[in-house]
């Protein structure tokens, strides 16, 4: 992935059945004030590879039982050669977090920024689920839906967001990496 001749950043949407998700370099209206931050280090493998720093935004929207659970999250890796830990970094919007709908959406209509509190420990889990190579990842975009948004929403969009940041890394198709994500989730 990357910017497009126009300037504008290259964008995929993925629909599969009731599930859809995008994937895009980057989202400016999903950045939010900071309320806090969530460390949380794991043990992971060292690459042998010279990796370079990585940035994407997913976003996904699941159509499920008359529900329609949304979430947004983006965020940068910054490999490490020496380490054999991943930091996870999450920024949170704070406990109550309201706003206007601002950001945009590529799925369906705008969200607001930001990343309650309550949806940041879905977001770690869902980097544990997937572990990046050693290296610091922080998640610093969201965005949500006051309705429609659950921490299994957010869980999945950080499994996802791991996998695409995983698949850049590697240099490996972004778009096959993402699909088998979204073909497994419950």
């Amino acid at each position: 992935m990357s910017i497009s001749a126009s300037g504008e950043p290259d964008q995929m949407v993925i629909s599969l059945g009731t599930r859809r998700a995008s994937v895009i370099d980057d989202e400016p209206t999903a950045s939010f004030a900071l309320g806090r931050v969530i460390l949380e280090s794991v043990q992971t493998k060292c690459s042998l590879d010279t990796l370079r720093p990585v940035r994407a935004v997913v976003e996904i929207l699941r159509h499920h039982g008359g529900l329609m659970p949304r979430a947004l999250l983006g965020g940068a890796f910054t490999p490490s050669d020496d380490e054999g830990d991943l930091l996870i970094e999450v920024q949170t919007s704070g406990e109550h977090s309201t706003g206007k709908p601002s950001c945009k959406s590529h799925l369906w209509t705008p969200l607001v920024p930001g990343l309650p509190d309550e949806f940041a420990q879905s977001v770690v889990d869902g980097f544990i689920r997937r572990p990046l190579p050693a290296g610091r990842v922080v998640v610093d975009r969201a965005a949500f839906d006051p309705v429609e948004s659950s921490p299994l929403a957010f869980e999945l969009a950080a499994e996802l967001l791991a996998i695409v940041l995983d698949a850049m890394l590697m240099e490996r198709e972004v778009e096959q990496s993402a699909r088998a994500t979204i073909e497994a989730w419950p």
